[in-house]
């Protein structure tokens, strides 16, 4: 979707583009698959119908110029319908807050509209200039990151005191394991099973972190293992 939109449609509504649970407690009940798919496909094309109107007004403004179109909802807008927005070159913003849609009416004109049934081009306002602007981090962002520097600056000041590190990444893990299966034989009977589970479990954390850091984890595992049990001897 653009981030920067000149000489832009501004249409302010408040529509739901998503389907939407009935306020009443009831139910559809269905006794197949067929009849579900049925379903499916009828609730999506009550939302099309809705976001074809919005498609056809664009249409109908902008014509083949250059214009831009932007929808600022007040209600909820699903992926498939910005999705069908996007390709259509129109920029949707959803859950915007009541307060900012009465100060968009009175700074671009136009008028709220609670329903797409009666779209014209007189309801629409107009900007000469729609540009997502990020003017700071938010709070969650600023959290990590005093976060982060503290945990930096806390390491450095475990090494300096205690003058050694920890291997991370799941060296640990590998170490026990590695002395856990050298220590199997020097126990008998069902608790070297024990001793071979718990160093399964041990490997089970570096694999994950390979799996999460996106490479297949029993491919690494294997490629590594040579060095790790080398390491280890």
């Amino acid at each position: 979707m653009k981030k920067r939109v000149e000489d832009a449609f501004i249409l302010t509504c408040n529509v739901s583009l998503e389907y939407e649970k009935t306020e009443v407690n009831s139910g559809f009940f269905y006794k197949s698959a067929e009849e579900r798919e049925k379903l499916v496909k009828a609730e999506r094309k009550f939302i099309e119908a809705r976001v074809q109107k919005i498609v056809e007004l664009k249409r109908k403004v902008c014509g083949d110029s250059d214009k831009g179109f932007v929808v600022i909802n007040q209600k909820v807008i699903d992926p498939f319908s910005l999705d069908a927005l996007a390709k259509e070159g129109i920029v949707a913003l959803r859950r915007a807050k009541r307060r900012n849609m009465e100060r968009l009416t009175l700074a671009c004109g136009g008028t709220a509209m609670n329903s797409v049934d009666d779209l014209t081009p007189e309801n629409l306002g107009h900007a000469g200039l729609v540009n997502e602007y990020t003017m700071g981090p938010n709070k969650h962002t600023l959290a990590q990151i005093k976060d982060a520097i503290r945990d930096g600056l806390r390491a450095v000041k475990n090494v300096i005191e205690d003058g050694c590190v920890v291997a991370g990444a799941g060296a640990v893990e590998v170490a026990i394991a590695n002395a856990l299966v050298k220590h199997k034989p020097n126990v008998k009977g069902r608790t070297q099973l024990g001793v071979q589970a718990f160093a399964d479990a041990l490997l089970i954390i570096p694999k994950v972190l390979a799996q999460n850091s996106g490479y297949d984890p029993q491919e690494t595992w294997l490629k590594f293992r040579p060095n790790i049990w080398n390491l280890a001897n």
